[in-house]
């Protein structure tokens, strides 16, 4: 197999947890299949960089001795949203861009690589605090806020932080094969891998936290009692008011209904037992308050897109595969 090159691009106000992350996985793959990649740190000249957390780092050439490239990584930081980057530097990076065959942009990385010039509608993913920003400054792009990477074409890109490493396990995957994949993961004390499509932080935590103290007792009570068979009525009663002012009360202060909320309860708790125990799946649907197998897989199903098994296959840690 060929060789292939890595390029990390470093720049003023990087984060450097982006490259390292991924340069650290690409660096194990070696490991497993020796010599499968050659890494590089390349910057817009060869003088050195400061990241946002104050670490230096010396490229190891500038873009202008670069002679070919595989795999660019471009990681973010606040250099790539706030420097004002010379338009002869970015000509520069769109040339390597335009001779590499797989381009990675890392959380914010994706406005630095997105002032290159993209072709119109090219999909991008990005941390979920800056996809307003991201559209504002490139209504061209397609943001894509909720996944933790995504891919057109040759574009790679990612949400940011661990994330990259998802990615990069991905593409040790597409290269060397599943059991690389698993090798580096192990060493790395990471999941195998975390699909692309699955959310940057889970629906309950991106539901508002309500204020109403009997919504916060209410919801403590609901996670007691997941195993039980719960009806919204029941829900009602137990919280002392009508199904409608309590279909009131969750709208306003969590953003959904009883019935929604108490699904995603349900589905959290499940998808966690899934990928940290070996609990059967139907003593997990059991434990969630599902009394059929079928109706436990149609609900995960719909929040998951794919079937209980082929989530503890995907998510279980390490110990378990």
């Amino acid at each position: 197999m060929k060789q292939k090159k890595i390029a990390f691009l470093v720049y003023e106000g990087m984060e450097l947890l982006d490259m390292v992350g991924s340069q650290t996985a690409f660096f194990e793959g070696n490991q497993f299949v020796n010599d499968s990649y050659r890494l590089t740190v390349v910057g817009f000249s060869d003088r050195p960089v400061v990241s946002e957390a104050g670490t230096q780092i010396v490229p190891d050439c500038g873009l202008d001795s670069l002679d070919e490239c595989h795999t660019l990584v471009i990681p973010g930081g606040k250099g790539a949203r706030t420097n004002a980057f010379p338009e002869v530097a970015l000509q520069k990076l769109k040339k390597l861009i335009v001779r590499s065959e797989r381009i990675v942009s890392i959380c914010t990385g994706a406005f630095l690589l997105a002032k290159t010039g993209l072709p119109e509608g090219t999909k991008m993913a990005t941390h979920w605090a800056f996809v307003k920003d991201l559209k504002k400054q490139f209504p061209k792009l397609v943001v894509d806020g909720d996944s933790l990477y995504i891919q057109d074409g040759k574009y790679w890109s990612s949400a940011g932080v661990t994330s990259c490493i998802d990615l990069t396990l991905r593409l040790i995957e597409l290269d060397l094969g599943n059991m690389a994949a698993m090798h580096v993961a192990k060493h790395m004390v990471v999941y195998l891998k975390r699909m692309g499509s699955q959310q940057q932080f889970s629906e309950l935590l991106s539901l508002q936290t309500p204020k109403d103290e009997r919504l916060l007792t209410l919801i403590e009570w609901l996670k007691e009692n997941l195993e039980k068979t719960i009806t919204v009525t029941m829900i009602a009663d137990q919280a002392n008011m009508s199904e409608r002012q309590l279909y009131r009360v969750f709208l306003k202060e969590v953003g959904v209904s009883p019935a929604h909320y108490l699904e995603e309860l349900r589905m959290e708790v499940a998808s966690t037992l899934l990928a940290s125990s070996q609990q059967a799946i139907k003593a997990i649907a059991f434990s969630v308050g599902y009394r059929s197998h079928d109706g436990f897989k149609r609900a995960f199903q719909r929040r998951y897109s794919i079937s209980p098994l082929k989530y503890r296959q995907i998510f279980s840690s390490n110990e378990n595969h």
